[in-house]
């Protein structure tokens, strides 16, 4: 990292799994002036911060300068930007790094020194980005390879979850289904032992993990099945 941050022009850079800030930083994936990391570290910062943010949307390598085409800012992340800019973390570039069944990551070069030539580096840090995020996880020992299971969820059952995913009640999935409620819970609950799922929650997450249920089926704009009945003060 230090030696492609030096080639590129820029003095600092950050590769980092988003789910181990602010208590964990490795000296040797992350270079940041001081006041920096003692900002996002002390305040929790780097929750709201407006590149990681960025990233959940980002498809590939972004310019900072360019995340309001991205992401809405506001007055706070104009200030932490504000606040970079005044340590010398000026204009970046971040490439958001993901896994399936892991945390959101990114590699990051930061403080260019001729930020006027930060377009033409994209493309070479987009590459960059990626090759270190996974050499970083061979030498640290993360797992390289997610076996997943085959298909486990019939379709009445993949149905539930579905409606699940959109916060349908047992007794709505029921009516939509033209199943008995006893059937719904049943499937359900058959559903949560095979992805040893505790809630509702964990058992959709881990269907969609497991590639049998798409986010975009999640939407409850989407047609095939009717809505739910609006529910009553105190209905389940």
């Amino acid at each position: 990292m230090s030696e492609v941050a030096t080639v590129m022009g820029c003095r600092y850079y950050a590769l980092v799994h988003h789910d181990r800030l602010p208590d964990h930083y490795d000296p040797r994936l992350i270079r940041y002036p001081p006041a920096v990391i003692d900002y996002l570290s002390g305040r929790q910062a780097c929750r709201r911060d407006p590149v990681l943010r960025g990233c959940i949307f980002a498809d590939s390598a972004f310019l900072w300068s360019e995340l309001g085409s991205i992401i809405t800012l506001d007055g706070k992340d104009r200030a932490a930007f504000a606040f970079g800019a005044s340590e010398g973390l000026n204009e970046g570039i971040t490439v958001p790094c993901s896994r399936l069944g892991e945390s959101l990551g990114s590699c990051t070069f930061a403080g260019i020194r001729r930020a006027e030539d930060a377009h033409r580096l994209l493309g070479a840090v987009q590459m960059i980005g990626v090759f270190a995020f996974q050499a970083a996880r061979r030498v640290l020992g993360y797992p390289q390879r997610l076996v997943m299971p085959p298909a486990r969820l019939h379709p009445r059952p993949r149905d539930c979850v579905v409606l699940a995913g959109r916060g349908y009640s047992n007794k709505e999935i029921a009516r939509c289904l033209h199943l008995a409620p006893r059937t719904v819970d049943g499937y359900l609950t058959e559903a949560r032992r095979l992805f040893d799922a505790h809630d509702r929650t964990e058992l959709v997450v881990s269907a969609v993990l497991a590639g049998e249920v798409g986010l975009h089926e999640l939407r409850r704009d989407r047609s095939g099945f009717p809505p739910p009945r609006a529910r009553k003060p105190g209905q389940e």
